[in-house]
This record gives C-alpha cells, structure tokens and sequence, in this order.
C-alpha cells in the first residue's frame, strides 16, 4: 500500500475524480450507513438559484417605457409599447419574456426593483465574489459563500445521517463560491453520467496508484493508521475525505437513478439552461435530497449589438423557467419550490457607440414559485437620480437573502449574512 498522510499527497496522485465514487465500492461503513439514511426526499423547500452571468440590463428587461428620461438616454435601444407586456401603468417586461406572463399574471413572479449594494463594484469577478460571499467592499474580504454558511448552520453538531438534505448541487465544471463552506461538501456535476469515480488513466502506473488508495479511502474500518487507512497529520485531512466520499456515494447512483426514471412534463426549449433545469425538475420530484440546486446562463455581457442577442438570452431565460415551473406543477411539485434569478450588475443607464450598455450598478432580482408574494416591489428606477451614470440601489441583495433564509430555509439570516438586514414582504 502507498502511504499518504497529508491531503497534499492525496491530491498529488491526480485523483482529481476520487470523491466522486461508485456505490460499489469498498465502503467505509458511516458513509453506508449515511447513504441508507438518506432515502429520499419529498418535503420540506427548495431553493434553486438561476445566475443570469455577465450583467443583465435591468432597464430593458423591466421596461420603464413611460419616462421620458429612458427613451432620451436610449435612442438606438429603447423599447416601446408594442416591445413589451405591461405589468402596470409604467412599467413593462421584455418582449422575449412572455412565456412568463402567466406566472406573473398568476401572482407567482416577483419582480424585485433597483437591488444593488453600497460602493459598486463594475468588474464581473469583484461583484460577482460580492454577491456569492455576501460581503461588500467596505467589509472583511469573506472566502465562504452565503449558501455554503447555510449549509454549515444547518448541518453543524448534527449527525449527518439525520441532515443529509442540506448539501446543495450545482450543476457546471466549477463549485459556485456561494456554496464554499467549511464543514460540508456540495455537490458539482457537468455530465451525471460521468459522476462516479474513474482512475485517469494517463498511464497505467497512475491508474493503478489511484486505484490503491481509492481502495484505501473507502475499506471498512480504514480510518486509522492500524487498519492501513489514510492518516492525517492536518486537522482537515479526514473531514476533507470522509464529506467528499460521503457526497458522493450518497448521490452518484441515486442521480442517475433518479435522471434515468423520471420524466419532464414541461415544453421545455433546447438549450443548456433548459437541459439543466430538466435534471434538477427529475432530482427534486425523483426525491434526491439536496434542499440548494444551482444553475446558470451566460451571456449578459451586451456591450454591443444588444437589442437581439438579449432578447434571445431573455427567452431562452423565460422558456427555460416557465418550462421548469410548468413541469413542477404538472407533477405536484411546485409548492415546495422557489425559484432565485439574479445577475452580478446591471447596465449603464445610457447606452455606448456600439449598439450596447456597459457594466453599471443597480437592477432587478426575479422570485418564482407558488409561495411568492407576485408583482413589483420597490419604487421605479429614478433615471433624474443617477451616481456616475448608473441606476442607485434601494434594495439591497442581503435583504432578498435574509427573506428566503428565513422566511423559505426556515433559518436565522443574520449568523449566516453577518449582520442583520431588514426582511422584504416577497415570500
């Protein structure tokens, strides 16, 4: 047997797959036992979170078509009446958004106006680092995510057999950093058919490293230095192996089980978005049991030639989701669910030389799901009130946080945000 005895030997042989294990194999016994526990799940809320990548322009998305101020400062990109669908005597949707009006006429679509945060940061990885940390610029640089402290709240001194539900999944080649956390591991898949572990196999001498102490991972009993197993002299090292295998046996088979099993009932469009929102829909009516599911769409970034390519972003948006909510409901799954859209920034108020907007501050954040509290919340967009030409928030992003952690995650906000921030009326 190959000795390891720090983590960074344990990476060092390139298991880059080795959380991600088959059910069949050697077992250590808490994460069987963890793995027959879980069962599956059919109460309790989900949260699924849509990250809209890039900076999605609030302005022509919620269409202030009646202030004269938006036509002025967008003669080339501002949309009228007839490219809109009215939600009051001011305000309109994009166009593209229409396979959504009867979510909104249904009062299960809450539109979240003028959301932002003090000092605003324009650059994607700084915002975006903000909104998935739920920390400002003005604060203590934080590396956990929001939902990853959530995580570690909820699952904290319990044992994990009791509180298998609370590991989130992100569907993507890359954890979200709003999942990071210290004590749990999420979830991370790009193809579920793949999601199960497999040696390298770059040369047959690595394979069969990596085979060796895979097996010596998961034997029975092999969590001390007597019986073989992998010891740590770094305090991390077992937590680090005994979550990621214990994730990942509970989940790989499950998930393709479930995927493999269940349909979709929703005219779902092709697309990425679409294809993932298809799984998580089979996952939560299947009864896997992660209460977090984490999706994405890219794109946003519209600095020039605007007008069609966010229109075509916003419909893929709108019929990936209204799909979604449709399949949902169709299965009677629809009252445990709330759906989270957000974006790292809006757009400049006033439009380039390109046919486009540049990177700017405030913009709206979108709720669905049975449990919402529909329509508009918060003022209109002051377009007389501007600071360096970009839209000022009024609703800060930790007061749509606070509400779902509370009101939907049945958790306290202010342990997991870091201070307490004012609830809003959404949910």
């Amino acid at each position: 047997m190959i000795p390891f005895h720090t983590r960074r030997e344990f990476l060092a042989t390139g298991l880059k797959g080795a959380g991600l294990l088959a059910a069949g194999a050697f077992v250590p016994a808490f994460v069987a036992r963890t793995a027959s526990a879980a069962g599956s799940s059919r109460d309790g809320s989900v949260l699924v979170v849509v990250q809209l990548s890039g900076g999605n322009d609030g302005l022509n998305t919620v269409v202030p078509f009646a202030d004269d101020l938006y036509a002025k400062a967008r003669p080339n990109l501002r949309l009228s009446e007839k490219d809109i669908f009215k939600i009051g005597d001011h305000l309109g949707l994009n166009g593209a958004m229409t396979p959504l009006r009867a979510e909104f006429d249904a009062g299960r679509m809450a539109v979240v106006q003028n959301v932002g945060y003090p000092n605003p940061n324009r650059s994607h990885f700084r915002s975006m680092e903000i909104w998935h940390t739920g920390r400002g610029d003005n604060e203590i640089r934080q590396t956990t995510g929001w939902l990853g402290r959530y995580f570690d709240s909820c699952c904290e001194g319990t044992d994990p057999r009791n509180r298998p539900g609370e590991i989130g999944m992100s569907f993507g080649k890359v954890m979200p950093q709003a999942f990071r956390n210290t004590s749990n591991v999420g979830l991370a898949i790009h193809d579920p058919q793949t999601f199960q572990w497999n040696p390298s196999g770059e040369t047959t001498t690595l394979a069969n490293a990596q085979e060796k102490v895979f097996e010596k991972i998961n034997r029975p009993g092999a969590m001390t230095a007597e019986a073989g197993g992998i010891v740590g002299t770094e305090p991390e090292t077992m937590d680090f192996l005994r979550h990621t295998a214990m994730n990942a046996v509970v989940a790989g088979d499950s998930i393709r089980a479930i995927l493999k099993k269940e349909d979709n009932r929703g005219k779902y469009p092709n697309g990425l978005l679409s294809e993932q929102l298809r799984m998580v829909a089979k996952l939560i009516v299947g009864g896997f049991s992660s209460r977090v599911f984490y999706v994405s769409q890219g794109g946003y970034d519209t600095h020039a030639n605007q007008i069609s390519n966010h229109a075509r972003l916003l419909q893929d948006f709108s019929g990936s989701v209204g799909a979604f909510l449709e399949d949902l409901r169709k299965q009677k799954a629809s009252e445990r669910v709330t759906v989270l859209a957000f974006s790292e920034f809006g757009r400049r108020v006033a439009e380039n030389g390109s046919q486009g907007t540049d990177h700017g501050a405030a913009a709206p954040m979108f709720l669905f799901g049975d449990a919402v509290k529909g329509g508009v919340h918060g003022s209109l967009p002051d377009l007389s009130d501007l600071q360096d030409g970009d839209l000022k928030h009024s609703i800060d992003f930790r007061q749509v946080y606070a509400s779902l952690l509370e009101r939907w995650l049945q958790t306290k906000p202010t342990p997991i945000l870091g201070e307490t921030y004012r609830s809003l009326d959404i949910i």
